[in-house]
């Protein structure tokens, strides 16, 4: 009896397994290995603090933070400020580990 049990439990091991999904979870461990991110969205709300600027977006949960020690912060920040004023969407390439902003097109 616990020979049939075990091999049901077996299979369904095997039948239950999503072969798109497991794929999709090898590439996912792929992009976030390599560190970086990108997504383009509206933009929700900016708030400016000590360190830099932190960006809520409309459709990715976070909160993204655009330091104010990284390259070109003012280029960036004007970016940010004209896509949320005219409510157009932006592209923000990221830091996936703490969510930094790296780039704004």
């Amino acid at each position: 009896m616990k020979m049939v049990l075990f091999l049901i439990c077996a299979l369904f091991s095997f039948v239950g397994v999503n072969h798109a999904q497991a794929g999709l979870a090898v590439k996912n461990r792929q992009v976030a290995s390599q560190g970086k991110s990108t997504f383009t969205d509206t933009i929700k709300k900016i708030r400016d603090d000590d360190e830099g600027t932190v960006i809520l977006f409309n459709a990715n949960a976070g909160s993204y933070y655009l330091r104010r020690d990284v390259a070109d912060f003012d280029a960036m920040k004007k970016k940010l400020n004209d896509a949320f004023k005219a409510n157009k969407p932006v592209s923000v390439t990221f830091d996936s580990t703490q969510l930094n902003i790296l780039e704004v097109k």
